[in-house]
Formats: structure tokens, C-alpha cells, sequence
């Protein structure tokens, strides 16, 4: 990999990120997270004429837009400070009496001569070409060691087709509706990333008996191994599904909260249930997350009032009812990767959509009668697990 360094004065620098040839959110980036604070002791530093770290560009000589690898929450800063976003603080330490003259003003009102030798204020850029798929990711590793980086974070800085095939179904994600105030959890630090790279690794392992590390991902991430085309077409035609029930929730003012855990399990189950409706998938789901807020004591999702009656009834015929979601709502706070947890929480689905006569597969009928010769769901639990071999195959 080569390493060129140039330098740029930031009036160049702001016209090509208003120009888009420097990409500041490419696939691998995490956001714009620094705050206002932070950004201003940054351009603090800028008026004093203190150097800033180096700012790291992915280049390539066929392509007029560069991506930024390291360095992006500072562009950002800069961006914003000439954009007129903030001002100067001038209470920053240590005080500098030139500094605190300029105390609340914006870009704009500045005098002539500081406008003048802020914009001539030259950052230096070093541009990454000629790299295999692995090197900009380590550089950006180990340029972030000091940060706190999910992994999936992490793992985006590896430039390659597995990467892209992750990213494109994250943004179709998006694109058809995925947000915090539908599903309960917004992309922030790549979390859309993380869930769908997770669930494509099931379905091309097609079990759910392996327990999936972010080391597994990243290493595929890493050799550039890419997903067969079959495991991406099911993976977008499931997220797909999944989405419109969300959205016939919403619009009719139901709101399920999920977490990076339980989603997962919702896949799984509407990926193995492809014959049924979105409405009956939307059901099961507002109807399962309503039991588990109500025996939780929540209101914090779907209202589990308009449930209450049915809930009951589920617990009066069935004695483990309430162990049973109970079981569910300890395992949803393992992680999504424990394998055990997983197989047990899509049994928990499966049998509550048999309770409420959207499934009829049998599994209802086997856990009642070994609940009844063992009074213990944890126990019925493992039986199915055991001689149904529930993990062995998704679908």
C-alpha cells in the first residue's frame, strides 16, 4: 500500500466536501458523533495554528471522489464551522486572550484577517493506493486503537465485495423504512450492519447451532469471501417481509421495541414461515411482544393492555405460559450469538403462534404433553431441541 502526503488548505478542503469528491460517510464510517464541544476545541486548535492529526483518503486514480478512512468527525467539525453550525468559545484552556475576543462568534462575523488565516490553514492528507482489501482496515484499526470501535465498525473498514453485499442490504433496509420508531433501534455505530451480516451468516450456514463470533464475520470481511446470491436474495426478501409487518403495526399505533436479539429471532421466524401473510407475521409479533411486556410489568412497547384479556386466557389453558416467555425475555438478554438462546427463543415463537391458531405444525401438541410428564418448560424446552434437532437446519 503506498502512502502519499500532501497538504491542503481548508478552504480547499471545505469546497471538495461541498463538491462531494471527499466522501466523509463512506460504507465503513460510524457517524457524525463528536459534539458540539468537541468540535469546538477543535477549530480551537485550528485559530491557535496547532497541527491536527493527518487526514487518511482511500484513493483511487480512476475515481474523482476519495473516501475518508481516519479523520472523518474532524471534517466534519470544519464543515460545520464554516457552515456557520457553531461558534468560537473563547473559554477554552488554556485561555488565550486572541482566542476569547473571538468568544461566540461565527465563521462569517469573524474579522477579515482570522476568516483569512483560518481558511489559509493547511491540514495534511495522506492517500492510501495501491492496497490489497486488508490494509486500509488494519491502518484504520490501528489508527482508532485508543477508541472504543464496535465491531462492526471495526470490520467495515475492509474494502471489498462482502462489505458492499452487507452495506447495499443495510441501506435497502433503510430505504423501505428501518428507524428506531419502527423496529426500536436506529444504525447507530453500524447496528443494522451488525444484525444483517449476523442473520446471512445463518441462512448460508443454514443452522442455528453454530454461535456466530464477530470474529467469524470479520475474518469473512477480511478474505473477501462473499455470500452465495441465494443468501442475499433471502436475506433482502425477508428483511422485506419483515418491514411491511412493522408497518402495519404502526399504522395501526402499535409500536414493537426490539432489540439487535430479538430481531434476529423475527427474521428467523418469517424467514421460515415465508407462506404466511405479512398481517399474520405482524400479528404474531404484536401479540408475542405484548405478552412479554405485560408479564415484565412494562408499557414500554406495544400497549399490552389491548391484550390482556387474551393473555390471560393463554395462561389459564396453558399452564407454562408465562415460564415460557419468561424463558424467552432471559435468553433476548444473552446476545444475539449465544446459539442456544436463539434455537430457544424461535421455539418460544413457534409455539406461541400456535397457541393463538396461526401455525399448525404439531409443536404445540408435543410440548403440552411433555409438560405434563415433566412440569418443566426448561426441560420441554431441551426435548424439542434434542430429538426435533431444531438447530439442524433453519428452513
Amino acid at each position: 500500500m503506498k502512502c502519499l502526503p500532501t497538504t491542503v488548505e481548508l478552504e480547499v478542503v471545505v469546497s471538495r466536501i461541498r463538491n462531494h469528491t471527499i466522501n466523509l460517510q463512506p460504507d465503513y464510517q460510524r457517524g457524525e458523533v463528536w459534539t458540539v464541544a468537541k468540535k469546538k476545541k477543535l477549530i480551537d486548535t485550528i485559530i491557535r495554528g496547532w497541527m491536527i492529526p493527518p487526514i487518511h483518503l482511500i484513493s483511487d486514480e480512476n475515481a474523482i471522489v476519495e473516501e475518508v478512512l481516519d479523520g472523518q468527525q474532524r471534517l466534519v467539525a470544519i464543515r460545520d464551522f464554516f457552515e456557520g453550525k457553531f461558534s468560537i468559545d473563547g473559554s477554552i484552556h488554556p485561555l488565550s486572550e486572541d482566542v476569547s475576543q473571538l468568544d461566540g462568534k461565527y465563521f462569517e462575523d469573524l474579522p477579515a484577517e482570522v476568516k483569512f488565516r483560518i481558511e489559509r490553514y493547511s491540514i495534511t492528507f495522506i492517500k492510501l493506493s495501491d492496497y490489497l482489501p486488508e490494509e486500509p482496515a488494519e491502518l484504520f484499526n490501528r489508527l482508532n486503537q485508543p477508541a472504543t470501535l464496535t465491531a462492526a465498525e471495526k470490520r467495515n473498514a475492509y474494502i471489498g465485495k462482502t462489505r458492499k453485499q452487507i452495506k447495499d442490504l443495510v441501506n435497502d433496509f433503510e430505504k423501505k423504512g428501518a428507524s428506531k420508531e419502527l423496529i426500536g433501534f436506529s444504525n447507530s455505530r453500524l447496528a443494522y450492519d451488525e444484525v444483517i451480516s449476523k442473520f446471512a451468516f445463518m441462512l448460508e450456514a443454514n443452522t442455528l447451532k453454530k454461535k456466530i463470533t464477530a470474529g467469524d464475520i470479520a475474518k469473512r470481511y477480511q478474505e473477501d469471501i462473499v455470500f452465495t446470491d441465494d443468501t442475499i436474495l433471502n436475506v433482502s426478501l425477508t428483511i422485506d417481509r419483515f418491514v411491511s409487518s412493522m408497518k402495519i403495526l404502526s399504522k395501526n399505533e402499535l409500536h414493537a421495541k426490539l432489540s439487535k436479539a430479538t430481531i434476529i429471532s423475527w427474521w428467523i421466524f418469517a424467514y421460515k414461515n415465508e407462506v404466511l401473510p405479512d398481517i399474520e407475521i405482524a400479528d404474531v409479533i404484536s401479540g408475542f411482544e405484548a405478552a412479554r411486556d405485560f408479564l415484565k410489568n412494562k408499557q414500554r412497547s406495544i400497549d399490552s393492555r389491548i391484550y390482556e384479556t387474551k393473555i390471560e386466557q393463554l395462561q389459564d389453558e396453558y399452564p407454562f405460559f408465562e415460564a415460557m416467555v419468561n424463558i424467552y425475555n432471559q435468553r433476548a438478554s444473552m446476545g444475539s450469538t449465544d446459539a442456544l438462546s436463539i434455537i430457544y427463543r424461535d421455539i418460544i415463537i413457534h409455539l406461541y403462534a400456535e397457541m393463538v391458531e396461526i401455525l399448525n405444525i404439531g409443536l404445540l401438541s408435543r410440548a403440552t404433553m411433555e409438560y405434563s410428564r415433566t412440569k418443566n418448560i426448561n426441560a420441554v424446552l431441551e426435548i424439542i431441541n434434542d430429538e426435533l434437532d431444531w438447530g439442524r437446519i433453519i428452513k
